[in-house]
């Protein structure tokens, strides 16, 4: 399954980028889905990139990300996510961020791809791609606010009193 989202976004191209390619690491200032996110311990797999990948609690549990591509001068940030409570019958779940000009702003992009098996692929399949939608369209949205008012959106300000952040920030110090 792919799911590509595109927003329009009212800030300069390199100020959208530092967001989610040099600081990528710090999804959870922003993304109301991420309660707190910090950089995973190793190497990078790919020349450039800000860090291996990143750990993050989010409303879905824990999660892992690996950079998988990572490309600044095409503004592109790939990554693949594992998390403990994802479903045996997902094999492989990855976003891709990419930034293009547009206007005086930028064009952002995000691409989700998930490798689902039959036959839950038919069965769920479109069940799994409203609630990615979801997700994905929350995310994009968190980041035009973040990068256009450098402030978190109401959203995420919202989440982030709630008892699940608060208690995920604190486990993660």
């Amino acid at each position: 399954m792919e799911l590509t989202l595109s927003r329009q976004i009212d800030a300069p191209l390199d100020k959208v980028w530092d967001i989610v390619g040099p600081n990528y690491t710090s999804a959870g200032d922003w993304a109301s889905s991420v309660y707190v996110s910090g950089a995973r311990s190793g190497t990078p797999k790919v020349t450039g990139a800000p860090a291996a990948g990143h750990v993050c609690e989010t409303s879905l549990g824990p999660f892992t990300e690996t950079i998988e591509a990572y490309d600044e001068a095409r503004h592109m940030v790939s990554y693949s996510a594992t998390g403990e409570k994802m479903p045996g019958f997902m094999k492989g779940l990855r976003n891709t961020w990419h930034l293009t000009p547009s206007g005086t702003g930028t064009k952002a992009s995000m691409t989700l791809k998930a490798d689902i098996t039959f036959p839950m692929n038919i069965l769920m399949g479109w069940m799994m791609k409203m609630q990615f939608k979801e997700a994905l369209t929350e995310t994009i949205d968190d980041l035009k606010v973040y990068a256009e008012t450098g402030r978190a959106s109401p959203r995420k300000v919202k989440v982030d009193a709630s008892k699940k952040a608060t208690a995920a920030r604190q486990a993660m110090t």
